[in-house]
């Protein structure tokens, strides 16, 4: 086995691979957050050759999630879950076992490439194990300007990609932190937002943190117009951009503290854009002003 360590925003964890399987795809994202000593790691995954194991074996499938790719499945297997990950409907292409305290995992590839079955796994068994340490892996993306970091949030679709780039291209001195899975993790009572190796189709994995200044929800719109959003829209605006399995009660109790958290501390918005400049210079200008 070839075993690596890598730390994402101070949480260290390990990935363990066949000797002689090719990572080099695979690792490439992580290899910012490498450590270079042996650390001890909150969780670990290990990589299996799945494709002798039966599809019977996971257990009792409890349900598909996902209205679009990828899909998440749920089987109950004893004492603990087994996840599924696929782009189609047909069945799983990956199968995830982990340990009832989630610490371990164990994936078998079956059809799966390397890269999309370790992406999602890697993902899932972060947002479990730091549910509970003030940590929230959150769907969005997020720009650096000056220092600072902002969030955009939105439902798929909604152009979070899109307005990140408009910064990019009209707003001097930024540059993308990271494009699809940034983490945002409450440390001695500020809220930091840090790069990780779950970028998206966008190839940004940057290891480096920035405080959070703004935490900005984007709705389509015939016109572009950006307001703050009072406390309870802004938890719910945050609340449904992270990932947590709900059912579990102690990981969904520490999402919902670190989010109530970070939006006492964090300025949040929505703005209703279009795809355009102005969208970009009307909410960089009016967040770093007093917003109506």
């Amino acid at each position: 086995m070839q075993r690596k360590i890598y730390t994402v925003a101070g949480h260290t964890f390990a990935i363990a691979c066949p000797g002689g399987m090719d990572t080099t795809e695979a690792l490439e994202p992580y290899a910012p957050f490498a450590e270079e000593e042996e650390e001890e790691p909150l969780f670990q995954l290990e990589v299996m050759d799945g494709k002798t194991l039966s599809l019977a074996e996971p257990g009792d499938l409890l349900q598909c999630l996902g209205d679009e790719a990828p899909y998440l499945w749920l089987y109950q297997r004893a004492a603990s879950y087994v996840f599924g990950f696929s782009n189609q409907r047909e069945r799983p292409e990956c199968l995830l076992f982990v340990s009832e305290d989630y610490r371990r995992g164990h994936l078998h590839l079956l059809d799966s490439p390397l890269s999309f079955a370790l992406s999602n796994s890697m993902m899932l068994l972060y947002a479990f194990n730091t549910a509970t340490r003030d940590t929230l892996l959150v769907h969005a993306s997020v720009v650096e300007q000056a220092g600072a970091g902002y969030l955009f949030l939105g439902k798929s679709g909604t152009g979070k990609s899109t307005h990140a780039r408009l910064w990019l291209a009209h707003i001097e001195g930024s540059r993308l932190l990271n494009d699809d899975n940034p983490v945002v993790r409450l440390r001695k009572g500020e809220a930091w937002v840090y790069g990780s190796p779950w970028s998206g189709k966008t190839s940004c994995y940057r290891n480096e943190r920035v405080p959070l200044k703004a935490i900005v929800r984007l709705e389509q719109a015939p016109a572009n117009h950006l307001a703050s959003l009072p406390l309870l829209p802004a938890y719910a605006s945050l609340r449904a951009s992270c990932s947590c399995m709900s059912w579990d009660r102690e990981m969904a109790d520490g999402v919902h503290g670190c989010v109530g958290e970070v939006v006492r501390r964090v300025p949040s918005f929505l703005l209703q854009c279009l795809p355009d400049e102005a969208a970009a210079r009307i909410c960089f200008t009016q967040i770093k002003a007093p917003c109506p």
